[in-house]
């Protein structure tokens, strides 16, 4: 009897324990995970993130608009009256005698238990995929480490001719009649010509969104971006038309669990190059050119040679067709009359953000693409 009763209170122990600490055993369990991307890469990523991201995307679906972007005003609105609540809260405490340094305990107490749980809930349903292996083998890559000047600018050149003749393929009068639902549908259908050469890249129950507030993307800097809780790509429909395939293949990328922005760049690019649609093709080489050309300036930048500087830009326009420089004016005016708008401290906390989950470079993490898209050509 003793015995049975010396058991039943370990248990009710063992329980309170599991019930108080549950959050940060799970926190300290997934800290755990991320030293093994191979394990995160095969139980996560295709695993109980495939499944679940499936199932997001299956439901939000069904509805018409963007619900992830109401559902991010409603977490911020409640947290903001859950924020005044707590201040009332502990106003009254004080006034009946509660000691400052109780309350100031109790807050870093709480505040501490409500970022393990919002750690814990975002790994779970999303960032974990920050910490799965590589893709490059999959693909049969071997992506260095960096690349040379010299291997930067054969890519410009061999880009620039690519630009020119897929270029020459599209009319202006297909590209006047495209609409943004029309890429969208394009842009699902050729994914699903890629899933035959790569069979990981199958799409289920895709779900793609119209941003209901493109213009908040002005002052946050996004064209589009994945929402982890429904499972949407949320993409903006007021941007030029020739960003839009690369974009939304960027976000189906997300989708599928590649959460690094170098890998889901270069989804898009393999995409897009293995497309048949001179429009998908275009699109890709415009925004590979754009970071090709950068880090091409970027290495004659470091010498001070600006005389250097100048003979490249202006012999990369000549070469460049008509049309191309044209297509290329419309987009950076775009981006130019945003550029204003943009908050500093939104790109200072994303790029925070992307050097947390593994992308030390932060926001110049997007260029890498080059290394993959090197390895990629080179095959």
């Amino acid at each position: 009897m003793a015995n049975s009763l010396n058991i039943t209170q370990k248990r009710t122990f063992l329980l309170q324990f599991i019930g108080r600490w549950y959050w940060y055993l799970l926190a300290l369990a997934i800290l755990i995970a991320t030293q093994f991307p191979a394990i995160v890469s095969k139980y996560y990523a295709h695993g109980f993130f495939s499944w679940l991201s499936r199932g997001l995307r299956w439901a939000s679906s069904t509805f018409p608009n963007a619900i992830g972007e109401y559902l991010y005003f409603f977490i911020i609105i409640m947290l903001i009256i859950n924020c005044i609540r707590a201040l009332f809260k502990y106003k009254n405490q004080y006034k009946k005698g509660t000691t400052i340094t109780f309350i100031l305990k109790t807050i870093a107490l709480n505040c501490l238990k409500y970022l393990t749980q919002l750690y814990v809930i975002f790994m779970l349903i999303w960032g974990l995929n920050y910490q799965q292996s590589s893709p490059a083998k999959a693909f049969g890559l071997e992506v260095k480490d960096n690349y040379s000047d010299v291997a930067i600018e054969q890519l410009t050149l061999q880009l620039i001719e690519e630009l020119n003749t897929t270029r020459a393929s599209l009319t202006d009068a297909e590209l006047n009649q495209l609409t943004n639902s029309q890429v969208f549908k394009l842009a699902i259908q050729e994914y699903a010509q890629i899933q035959q050469r790569y069979p990981f890249l199958q799409l289920h129950n895709p779900s793609l969104k119209l941003s209901r507030f493109p213009f908040m993307g002005d002052y946050l800097g996004f064209l589009a971006f994945y929402h982890p809780i429904t499972g949407e790509a949320i993409i903006r429909g007021d941007v030029p038309l020739l960003t839009l395939p690369f974009t939304t293949c960027h976000e189906i990328a997300h989708q599928l669990g590649y959460a690094s922005e170098t890998e889901a760049n270069f989804i898009a690019f393999v995409v897009g190059a293995e497309s048949h649609l001179p429009l998908f093709k275009y699109a890709m080489q415009l925004q590979l050119f754009s970071y090709c050309q950068n880090a091409e300036l970027g290495f004659i930048a470091k010498t001070g040679n600006f005389e250097n500087w100048k003979k490249v830009v202006e012999r990369n326009k000549a070469l460049l067709s008509p049309l191309v420089l044209a297509d290329r004016k419309k987009i950076k005016l775009f981006f130019l009359e945003k550029q204003g708008l943009l908050i500093p401290a939104s790109t200072s906390m994303y790029n925070q953000f992307l050097q947390w989950n593994k992308q030390a470079k932060g926001m110049e993490s997007y260029d890498d693409v080059l290394l993959w898209a090197l390895a990629y050509r080179s095959k």
